[in-house]
Order: structure tokens, then sequence, then C-alpha cells
């Protein structure tokens, strides 16, 4: 499973960053992930929970935040794609084909370059200390 992976990979990230700062738990995890990492925010959550079950980080709340792929064109547009217009594609199967169809610059109409949206990126972690207690 991917997901667990990349839990794996968050928690000991978390845990080091709580340690180094003297932290007693860890309140708060807020990861921000791009649309087309192809992870699923529930699943990457019930692994990151069920890693943490025996740690500091055992009653932390878990927040993925999720990010639209943003777009570069030559034309000088930058800007992320309009999700809205996702949303309202209802003739188009999937997500992701309907983020292929939307990549069109919304200046110049031309394909647009995706340059982000595959992002997983540790936001804040929100920690208590002896100290706070």
């Amino acid at each position: 499973m991917h997901e667990l992976s990349l839990a794996c990979e968050i928690f000991e990230q978390v845990i080091a960053t709580a340690t180094a700062h003297g932290a007693s738990e860890v309140k708060h995890v807020t990861l921000q992930m791009g649309r087309l990492t192809h992870t699923n925010p529930e699943q990457l959550s019930f692994c990151f929970k069920a890693i943490a079950d025996d740690s500091i980080a055992k009653d932390a709340d878990f927040v993925v935040e999720m990010m639209p792929p943003s777009l570069e064109c030559e034309c000088g547009y930058t800007g992320t794609v309009d999700e809205k217009q996702i949303r309202e594609s209802s003739e188009l199967k999937s997500e992701l084909l309907a983020y292929v169809a939307a990549m069109k610059c919304p200046i110049c109409g031309e394909q647009a370059r995706i340059t982000g949206g595959r992002e997983l990126i540790i936001k804040s972690i929100e920690i208590e200390t002896e100290n706070e207690n």
C-alpha cells in the first residue's frame, strides 16, 4: 500500500521534529498534498494514526489540505487549475481526466505546463512540551 510507506515517512519526520523540540505530545499535524499525488488522504490519515498508536503522536489530529495543480504557460500565465470547472464537468469519467482537460491556459487557451500538484509537505506540527503542563 502506497499510503503506508508515505505515512511511515511522515511519522518519522513528525517524531524527529517533535523530539528535537522537546515535545511530550504531538497535538496536531497538518499536511499539504497536491491532487496529482495519487494518494488517498483518508487512507494516509488511517495509516498515520495506526503507526502513531503507541507514540507521543497517538492522539494527534491529522489534517490533509488538498492543493490544486498549478500551471505555467508560455504566454506568461501562472496559476492553478480551476477546480470548479472540474466538478462541473460531468461528461468526464475520472477526476484525472478532468484535470488533464482543464490544463488549458485561461488567458490564451493553449496547453499549459503542470508545475505543481504532486507536493506532499508537512505544513505544521503542533506540540506540547513538559513545561506547558
